[in-house]
């Protein structure tokens, strides 16, 4: 079954409340329930999964999440996380009456899990980008929100569920990267409140931050200085490139995993309004991650190559050389900035 994505908002309460317990009412209905999130996980990803599998697991009802690629070694202090099996390691006949997707604008974000689905699963959409389609039979869609670990707390909150410090941390985690430790415009007040009571759960903030970006591999280190190396101004400092090929990570022993967050560094010099990473993938794919300030949207620039995200952080894959996507994404890039 499908539906309009709904989009809620706290002054929607009357409909928010209905939809949230239109959730609990199909989760807690459920024999077995899939737990989904999208390819190249990162901590809203992953920490919102494991949240949901521990809170499933508590009132009795059996969870199982699964990914489609590797846990990035940052995200490894995660209780659980080591548990969680990739797709090829999965019983491809395994029956749940209920699939969770979350943070996935389309059922193609969560990889080849795809494949496990039939007609028979009731598909619950829990998501904040804007440019989601709202894919499943229920869809709790709020691009107002900071992340996904944001609309975790809110729905715990109203269904009585106590978060235990493990919750906490995981929570704490989702909502502490994606609003890039509480810097994008996507933190609002509400979001520092929620994460001030995630550490009166039992969050460590110290700890979570210095797992996750303080806590390096030599590897990594020596991948993000060849990055770095990489480094393009353009557009008189406006637009800032950098580029990832897959000769600096046989260089340096580094993992594909590991590259989250090194787009973060096309935004740290002055004058800079927009900035990209390119990724090689092979000699005829390019993943691209965009970053901006201000009004500048590149969501809308993604989702010309079947990308998207935020106003603010988006990304896309072209299939294209790296030196082409290279010239294509400077191209894009510059005629926005003059729009």
């Amino acid at each position: 079954m499908r539906s309009k994505a709904i989009k809620t908002t706290p002054k929607d309460s009357d409909g928010h409340q209905r939809l949230l317990s239109r959730i609990q009412e199909i989760l807690l209905g459920s024999s077995r329930v899939l737990i989904v999130t999208h390819m190249d996980p990162d901590g809203d990803a992953l920490g919102t999964q494991l949240a949901f599998a521990k809170y499933l697991r508590d009132v009795g009802i059996e969870a199982q999440p699964v990914m489609d690629d590797d846990v990035p070694d940052k995200y490894r202090f995660l209780d659980g996380v080591q548990d969680v099996p990739r797709l090829d390691q999965f019983d491809p006949d395994a029956k749940f009456d209920t699939v969770l997707f979350l943070e996935c604008p389309t059922i193609d974000r969560g990889g080849r899990v795809g494949r496990l689905l039939n007609d028979k699963m009731t598909i619950i959409n829990i998501d904040h980008h804007q440019d989601n389609g709202g894919f499943g039979a229920v869809n709790w869609v709020d691009s107002s929100v900071s992340s996904v670990g944001e609309m975790a707390y809110e729905y715990f909150r109203q269904v009585g569920y106590e978060i235990s410090p493990v919750v906490a941390q995981y929570l704490f985690t989702a909502i502490l990267t994606d609003t890039g430790r509480f810097r994008y415009p996507n933190t609002s007040p509400r979001t520092m409140e929620i994460a001030g009571r995630l550490i009166e759960a039992g969050a460590d903030p110290q700890n979570i931050c210095d797992q996750v970006y303080y806590n390096l591999s030599p590897c990594t280190t020596k991948l993000v200085g060849r990055v770095l190396n990489s480094i393009e101004f353009c557009e008189d400092g406006a637009i800032c490139l950098l580029t990832l090929t897959q000769q600096m990570l046989s260089d340096t022993g580094a993992k594909q995993s590991e590259t989250e967050g090194l787009v973060d560094y096309t935004l740290f010099s002055q004058g800079v309004k927009t900035g990209a990473l390119l990724r090689e993938i092979d000699s005829s794919h390019t993943k691209v991650s965009l970053r901006s300030k201000g009004a500048l949207n590149v969501a809308a620039i993604a989702s010309r190559f079947g990308g998207g995200g935020h106003v603010n952080a988006a990304g896309c894959m072209l299939s294209l050389s790296l030196p082409q996507a290279r010239a294509e994404i400077l191209r894009i890039l510059t005629v926005a900035l003059d729009d």
